[in-house]
């Protein structure tokens, strides 16, 4: 949940699951005061810089600005991301059928050679 404004007030949400990756960008301004900024991206998310492809010319769907932390963020982000499947889909481990599939082969080779 990313949170600004002062006037208006503005709070987003982007689920973990559609995170697609992560930028960090600290500038020589930003190195000097040792704050960065987190950006994070979405699959098919364009944001304001419309139908435009490439994380400099597309718009992150959540943007940290000028902390302290941004490499903890990252790193948190990452760390609840990764082994996620993608789009959300829950993960089910399938059996492992490779053995009655071989032996199917094996029985219709049989059946073919006769």
């Amino acid at each position: 949940m990313v949170e600004r404004g002062v006037w208006w007030r503005m709070k987003h949400v982007v689920p973990y699951s559609r995170v697609m990756s992560i930028d960090v960008i600290q500038g020589p301004i930003s190195r000097r005061f040792g704050v960065g900024s987190v950006l994070v991206y979405t699959a098919g998310y364009t944001g304001p810089a419309g139908g435009t492809a490439g994380p400099s010319r597309r718009g992150a769907e959540a943007s940290i600005w000028g902390v302290p932390n941004f490499l903890e963020i990252r790193g948190m982000i990452i760390g609840i991301v990764r082994g996620r499947p993608l789009f959300g889909m829950p993960r089910t481990v399938a059996p492992d059928i490779s053995l009655e599939i071989l032996e199917e082969l094996k029985r219709i080779r049989k059946a073919l050679e006769k």
